[in-house]
Order: C-alpha cells, then sequence, then structure tokens
C-alpha cells in the first residue's frame, strides 16, 4: 500500500495520479478536509508522532510513502524521514520548485520568525501570509502593533486564531490567488507597509506576492524553505513522480495488479 501525506496541490496530484493508475493508496491530512473515498483511495486524518507513524506503516503493510505535505511542515517531514529510515521505507517528496530570488532593496529573505521580527518596526502595519499557526508565534509583535493575518475560511483555521485571542476584524478570510489587481488591492486596503510571508514557489502564489509588494512599494520578507530530509528522493512535477514511481515499483516487484495491494 501507498501512504500519501497531502492537504495541498500536489497532494490532489498525487492522489489523482495514483486513481488513474489504479494504485491504491491512503490519504493524510494532519485536519479533517473533505476527501472522496473509493475503492483505491482511502482517507485519515490527524497528527502522527515517531511511535504512532511506525505501528501505522507496520499494521497497514507500507511498501512507499508519497510526502506531498507542505514544504514548511517540518515536524513532519522529519517524523516521516526518521520512521521511514529505521523501517526502510522509500520516501517520494512531491515539492514545488523554488523560485529565483528577487534581487530588491524591499525583498528580504530570512531563515526563522525571530530573523524575520528584527526587521519590523513599531511604524509599521504589517500583512502576515504565513498562515494560521504563525499567529501563535508572532503573538508579542501583534499584541501591540496592527497586523493582518490571511487564514484560510474553515472552522479548524478559526479555532486556532480564536485560541490565541487574535482580533477577528484583522483575519482576512481567503486563498492567496494569482490575481495581481486583488492582492494590491489588499495592500492598499489596509495601509500595509510590510509584509511577511514564506518561500512557497509558484504554488503559493509567491511571485505575485512579490509583484504586488514591489508596485506598492511595501517591504516584503520572505522566510526561506527549509531543506528536506537528505533520505527523501524528491520529484517535483507529475512526469517526475510517475517516472520514479516506476523505478520503485520495479525495484520492490511491485506490479498495478490492485490484489497485490490489499
Amino acid at each position: 500500500m501507498i501512504l500519501v501525506f497531502g492537504g495541498t496541490t500536489e497532494g490532489r496530484k498525487v492522489a489523482k495520479l495514483l486513481q488513474e493508475k489504479s494504485m491504491p493508496f491512503v490519504y493524510s491530512t494532519k485536519t479533517n478536509i473533505p476527501f472522496e473515498e473509493n475503492k483505491i483511495a482511502s482517507y485519515r486524518y490527524g497528527a502522527l508522532n515517531e511511535k504512532q507513524l511506525e505501528n501505522y506503516l507496520i499494521k497497514n503493510e507500507v511498501k512507499l510513502i508519497i510526502n506531498a505535505s507542505h514544504p514548511f511542515a517540518e515536524i513532519l517531514h522529519n517524523t516521516i524521514a526518521r520512521v521511514a529510515e529505521s523501517l526502510q521505507i522509500p520516501v517520494i517528496r512531491f515539492g514545488r520548485k523554488l523560485l529565483s530570488k528577487t534581487i530588491h532593496p524591499l525583498v528580504s529573505y530570512v531563515n526563522t520568525y525571530d530573523d524575520a521580527s528584527k526587521l519590523f518596526k513599531e511604524t509599521h502595519i504589517l500583512l502576515a501570509l504565513t498562515g494560521v499557526q504563525s499567529i501563535k508565534g508572532l503573538k508579542q509583535w501583534w499584541q501591540k502593533n496592527t497586523t493582518y493575518f490571511r487564514i484560510l475560511n474553515r472552522p479548524e483555521s478559526l479555532a486556532i486564531a480564536r485560541e490565541s485571542n487574535f482580533p477577528e476584524e484583522q483575519l482576512i478570510l481567503g486563498l492567496p490567488s494569482a490575481d495581481l489587481k486583488k492582492e494590491i488591492e489588499l495592500i492598499k486596503a489596509k495601509s500595509i507597509n510590510i509584509i511577511l510571508t514564506k518561500e512557497t514557489g509558484n504554488s503559493g502564489f509567491l511571485s505575485t506576492k512579490i509583484e504586488a509588494a514591489l508596485k506598492t512599494d511595501t517591504q516584503i520578507i520572505i522566510i526561506t524553505q527549509p531543506e528536506i530530509p537528505s533520505y527523501f528522493q524528491p520529484v517535483f512535477n507529475v512526469v517526475e513522480l510517475e517516472n520514479l514511481l516506476t523505478s520503485i515499483y520495479s525495484s520492490l516487484s511491485i506490479t498495478n495488479n490492485a490484489t497485490k495491494w490489499d
């Protein structure tokens, strides 16, 4: 069986490919999301620590892991790497091709949130595009300075924001997009003069965020993507994924016959 860690654009691409090739798999996410199960695709949700993941892999006879989770899910990446390597289960990492770094006085790249916060000034009105999980980590800043967070409009995200007592009127509910005009309008409407985001590649519309910042003369700080564990075998598109699947199946003597995977 294949275990897919998803919840991303890449995860949906993996699920689509595996269903097209009739390769049974379980799609796993941290929080409960809509997912249509069928005879090929099963679904589970909930975080797994190392022992829980090890037990799950052994119990379900997982022969391959495809990690298509968010590039900044560092705890998950490291958990998968340690457990999979100990059990000698191959891991394919379906990642996001990084964009070339933008060299401009308004654009800064940093490694951590602490590094980013050192660039904040009291006069700044911050637009944080770093996700709901970053609200807690930036609490010391937003308690004293005007800050807007764009988060997904779903109950789980709103609950996390409320747990930190973040002002609901300063939440912007919605998804990132490639709509440059919309991004510029948001910056102007909220009088934003500094943006914090992550190095998410084109799947996260990073190029649009940078362009919107530059067109509005707004400083933008980008937290660089962490390195993936060396045990992972990286691919960056569906063709590469399909080729690596074929190679791994050959080495494991696995066929596409669904009965082999039951």
